[in-house]
């Protein structure tokens, strides 16, 4: 029986995304206008990002060899790899394709596939390329889920609660998509009850003579926060006040990441189109007190960007 950590994301593999517009001279990548509403400080303009420009990578032609998914699965897999947006080097290229379709393999049970792949470039200029690509997949064994279980779980001892954010049965075939949401799932659920700086971390099981993964979850909770300020960014007086008096969690309460979340959503207007409504939650915790500073974050660019000029 072999045992590891298994390398999953809690969102599900990331892949690298180029963004629509290319950049201008200098530079810079330009997200659409935005017309920001009233209540919102800030000039109406757009955010830049600085980048590198870098070729856009159009695939002409794929072709998968090797072993072969359930054609309806494959064509999906085709379809994604051939749709997708890539920009950067023919290697970065290939290795963004080819750990797709391992996650697909790996969603169908097939517990280590080695995959392989190679890129001929067709035509190329400075801002594009047109390449053919082949991947090559040995899949492996396959594995069905033998069970889930956890470990140092304080606050929650309700098992059926924790393996209940798990969308699989014990027998089924071992999905790294449903683990990796599952690992989601959980994050959110403890951070419902205040536990902020919750991770987890999957440690696999592997009975190669069986077919079966088992999956124990260690997990760290950390401390249980409560909240001792909340305010708002990139909003005039008026607007600000409107927003607080609506949160439906107010200075004393028990940070509830859902609850929180939920009060952002009543002014999601105001948020320019495609943010993650999350990532516009900032806390700043403390861990001496227990406690955290809530900020819901309206400005029309974040952090890392700057208005385009």
């Amino acid at each position: 029986m072999k045992r590891r950590l298994l390398q999953i994301a809690v969102a599900g593999f990331a892949y690298a995304a180029s963004f629509s517009t290319l950049g201008n001279a200098q530079n810079q990548l330009v997200i659409e206008d935005w017309n920001i509403p009233p209540g919102i400080a800030g000039p109406d303009q757009a955010c830049s990002f600085p980048q590198p420009i870098l070729p856009r990578v159009n695939v002409a032609d794929l072709s998968l060899e090797g072993d072969h998914l359930p054609p309806a699965d494959e064509q999906h897999l085709a379809a994604e790899i051939k749709d997708g947006e890539y920009t950067g080097s023919p290697d970065v290229v290939k290795g963004e394709m080819v750990e797709r379709a391992r996650a697909a393999w790996m969603d169908h049970g097939y517990f280590e596939p080695v995959a392989e792949g190679e890129v001929k470039v067709l035509t190329s200029s400075p801002v594009s390329e047109r390449v053919a690509v082949t991947i090559r997949i040995r899949a492996g064994q396959q594995y069905r889920l033998g069970w889930i279980r956890f470990a140092n779980n304080h606050a929650i001892r309700n098992l059926k609660a924790l393996r209940s954010t798990f969308a699989v049965h014990d027998g089924d075939i071992f999905d790294r998509e449903k683990i990796a949401q599952g690992l989601e799932d959980l994050r959110k659920l403890y951070g419902d009850l205040g536990y902020i700086n919750f991770t987890s971390v999957p440690d696999t099981q592997v009975d190669a003579n069986n077919s079966v993964v088992n999956l124990l979850i260690d997990v760290d909770e950390g401390k249980q926060f409560y909240i001792s300020n909340i305010d708002t960014a990139g909003l005039d007086e008026s607007a600000s006040q409107a927003v607080l008096k609506d949160a439906l969690q107010k200075r004393g309460d028990l940070y509830n990441r859902q609850l929180m979340t939920l009060s952002l959503q009543r002014y999601a207007a105001w948020l320019r189109p495609g943010v993650a409504q999350e990532s516009r939650i900032r806390l700043r915790p403390d861990e001496r007190t227990g406690t955290v500073a809530v900020t819901f974050d309206f400005q029309p660019c974040p952090p890392d960007a700057q208005p385009a000029q």
